[in-house]
């Protein structure tokens, strides 16, 4: 059965929301916008990446770092929202877990002109029923050389590499194993759990702070690194 319901409501009541069946003209706009500016040339690599890999690829979201990548959002792997449901990476999608990534960005002050979304593992691996053995992890060697890629591509590098969840950062160390570009040497990277509604209203096990609060600090930081750097 067809999901019907608007999960992002912050980004539908601003009018954001990207969703095929709810704001088909929000997608369109952001097609029609998707070559444009500093995220127009990570999108032109996306279309050579679908190339040489046969997988379907969402896009960088055209309305987040308009004035470059400052601090890069870093998860595991698109979500079924992003593939089907508007063929974006974006805190606007139709889903729980950009809806809770929207309000973490609004409570640490986040600036999207200077943010990026993107993930580890540039396809969907986990959960994807057409490549039910695929996971974050295992697909993490093979994504390898694409992350790179795509860390060449942005230059001068980001302040600040958010990294979001356990399955993303042990991608993240995977992906990362023999090391980064040059131009990113001095990159900072943080961790945090990941916004999604599984983890995000939990408290952590070790410290009993909630994650919403944890994933918030950390956003609110990498924020602060980047206005300093």
């Amino acid at each position: 059965m067809a999901d019907t319901r608007i999960e992002n409501r912050l980004a539908f009541e601003r009018g954001e929301l990207l969703s095929k069946r709810f704001t088909p003209e929000n997608v369109k706009a952001r097609q029609d916008r998707r070559y444009d500016g500093v995220v127009g040339e990570i999108n032109h690599w996306v279309d050579d990446v679908r190339a040489r890999t046969g997988d379907t690829i969402p896009y960088a979201d055209p309305a987040a770092a308009a004035d470059g990548v400052r601090v890069l959002l870093l998860f595991q792997d698109p979500s079924e929202a992003a593939e089907t449901g508007s063929g974006f990476i974006s805190r606007h999608n139709n889903d729980q877990t950009a809806r809770n990534a929207y309000e973490a960005h609004e409570l640490a002050g986040i600036n999207y002109s200077t943010a990026l979304h993107w993930n580890v593992v540039p396809w969907w691996a986990s959960k994807n029923p057409a490549f039910p053995t695929r996971t974050a992890q295992n697909e993490a060697p093979r994504a390898r050389p694409f992350l790179m890629e795509l860390l060449e591509l942005i230059n001068p590098a980001p302040s600040v590499v958010v990294v979001s969840g356990g399955a993303a950062q042990r991608a993240w160390k995977t992906a990362t194993s023999r090391g980064l570009p040059d131009h990113c040497a001095r990159l900072e990277v943080l961790q945090c759990p990941h916004p999604s509604p599984l983890s995000y209203p939990r408290a952590d096990k070790k410290t009993g702070m909630l994650n919403k609060s944890i994933i918030v600090d950390t956003f609110r930081r990498a924020q602060q690194i980047a206005d300093q750097s």
